[in-house]
């Protein structure tokens, strides 16, 4: 076995173990919301997905405590890019992925870590085992690391702890939130998105409808090139534009216009001057729908219900035995909602 897996294997159980060794704290409660002022979040992973899926319970946050300010503990710097748009949120705490690679970097995040006192600390994801310790061992007056005898009927990951969280808040005075949770948001300004739709607009030079297509990582070069075909022939007036890593090459091909940026906001702001985004579960769907463009999320090993895309209009959609035409009207219908198919 390889030490790398076996020493990996041992850590899970560890930690596995040692959750339940983590509870959340109730002290005194507070007689007003406006005494929460601190708050940190601890969500320590590198992948832009899970960041971007934060952004539903910073927003719950705002709105259950806007005089807040919130600090971020996360695994990549991107997250500062990602939420710079958020006037509550104060400071990212960046980790580094590995930190047997970078014991100084890791040193000095806890050191700074470990300097500030927070009124309110939260796990974003209950099963996170390093988001439990990083919560357990914070600053804070108040911790919710998670509920294991929660109601499980929400599954998906961005909702579920905003759900929780509004089963613990009362226990600390705090008057919490019933509103429907807020979507994924990268609260683009109206600067980026008209640079994006110039950049958009450079390649089709038209104001017909787009789709956007991402074929990275998901089916075959065949299968999209199938649905490639079927889309031409059934929108033969709707724009199809591919969009790919930029080490990546088309996948697509045959005179596909593509389009790639350095930039995750920049990215957006080309995805949210298009009309539906279809792609596999992975980053860049998550990035198309905190876009708020319409997302057609394609699933094949991952939990659907836990990351599907819930933005007005998105849909999932499992690949397992799917046929284009299923999905050709899937796009018909996101296209074109008010027109019977």
């Amino acid at each position: 076995m390889d030490p790398k897996n076996s020493i990996n294997t041992i850590a899970r159980k560890a930690f596995g173990h040692l959750m339940g060794c983590f509870k959340n704290k109730i002290g005194e409660a507070v007689s007003t919301n406006d005494a929460i002022e601190r708050i940190l979040i601890c969500r320590p992973n590198h992948r832009l997905g899970n960041l971007l899926l934060l952004s539903p319970l910073v927003q719950e946050l705002e709105s259950t405590f806007p005089n807040s300010e919130i600090d971020l503990l996360v695994n990549h710097s991107c997250a500062i890019q990602l939420y710079q748009n958020y006037d509550n949120v104060n400071n990212v705490i960046v980790f580094p992925k590995k930190p047997f690679k970078s014991p100084i970097k890791y040193l000095r995040a806890l050191v700074r870590f470990r300097s500030k006192n927070y009124d309110l600390a939260i796990n974003a994801v209950m099963e996170s085992c390093t988001g439990r310790l990083f919560t357990s061992i914070s600053k804070a007056r108040f911790k919710f690391v998670g509920d294991d005898d929660a109601d499980k009927t929400e599954r998906h990951i961005a909702k579920q702890v905003i759900y929780s969280l509004r089963e613990f808040l009362p226990s600390i005075g705090v008057i919490s939130n019933d509103a429907i949770p807020p979507n994924l948001d990268l609260r683009l300004a109206n600067e980026e998105l008209i640079h994006g739709g110039s950049l958009v607009y450079d390649i089709v030079q038209n104001a017909h409808p787009i789709i956007c297509l991402y074929p990275n990582a998901t089916g075959t070069e065949k299968w999209w090139l199938d649905l490639y075909g079927h889309l031409q022939k059934v929108f033969p007036d709707v724009n199809i534009i591919e969009i790919l890593p930029k080490e990546n090459s088309p996948t697509i091909g045959v005179g596909v216009p593509f389009l790639y940026a350095n930039d995750v906001r920049e990215l957006a702001a080309i995805i949210a001057n298009t009309d539906v985004f279809i792609g596999p579960d992975s980053g860049m769907m998550h990035l198309a729908s905190s876009s708020l463009t319409p997302t057609i999320g394609l699933f094949s090993v991952t939990d659907m219900e836990k990351h599907k895309p819930y933005n007005e209009g998105s849909v999932a959609i499992q690949t397992h035995g799917l046929k284009i035409n299923e999905l050709i009207v899937l796009v018909e219908n996101t296209l074109y909602p008010n027109i019977s198919t």
